[in-house]
């Protein structure tokens, strides 16, 4: 059996999209760690935000239905509609596709430099912001994954990522999360188990 049943089907559906992408949030940590640490409720993709148009016309090429997220609510993505911020997130559903969800979070990208979304002042080298792991999925790297669940520690599962992660790390992946928790989250619980 496949651990990484659900991701592996995802990835290979994306497997010829000409733009790159990235397992994210939970099964990111898990394919990093390489084994499943805990139940996961979806896929989630990272894209670059300029690709948009490319997945866009990819996926409803293959009968997906793509909708944006906005303040909760779900609106039809319209063909070619250029998506901004605060707009991120696409939930992506297919009635025989298994399995039949998965969300799109657009990241931003400015040249060679990823920006962190919810704080565009942190800032990596595009270059190191994917990892490929021993199944063979490329994941967003995990030092930003956990930068992203720092901000909803208390959420179900996210501090056992964290504690899971940090031992795993490199020095330069360990010194950037450090660094940006510390700018983003002064005082954060997590800060305490750098030691």
């Amino acid at each position: 059996m496949d651990r990484f049943a659900e991701p592996r089907k995802i990835a290979n559906l994306l497997a010829a999209l000409d733009c790159p992408w990235w397992v994210c949030g939970g099964w990111a940590i898990d394919l990093f760690l390489d084994r499943v640490t805990r139940p996961h409720k979806d896929v989630d993709i990272a894209v670059q935000r300029h690709d948009q148009c490319t997945i866009q016309t990819y996926l409803t090429s293959q009968g997906w239905s793509l909708e944006k997220v906005l303040n909760g609510t779900l609106i039809p993505w319209a063909a070619d509609e250029r998506i901004a911020l605060p707009v991120h997130v696409i939930w992506c559903k297919h009635p025989t596709f298994d399995p039949p969800f998965f969300e799109l979070l657009f990241n931003e990208v400015d040249g060679v430099v990823f920006r962190f979304r919810r704080d565009q002042s942190i800032t990596h080298s595009v270059t190191q912001i994917s990892q490929q792991t021993a199944s063979g999925i490329p994941i967003l790297a995990p030092q930003i994954v956990l930068l992203y669940k720092a901000g909803n520690p208390s959420q179900d599962g996210y501090t056992a990522d964290f504690v899971h992660v940090l031992p795993r790390l490199s020095l330069e992946q360990r010194n950037w999360l450090y660094t940006n928790l510390v700018k983003r989250h002064p005082g954060h619980a997590w800060l305490a188990y750098f030691g």
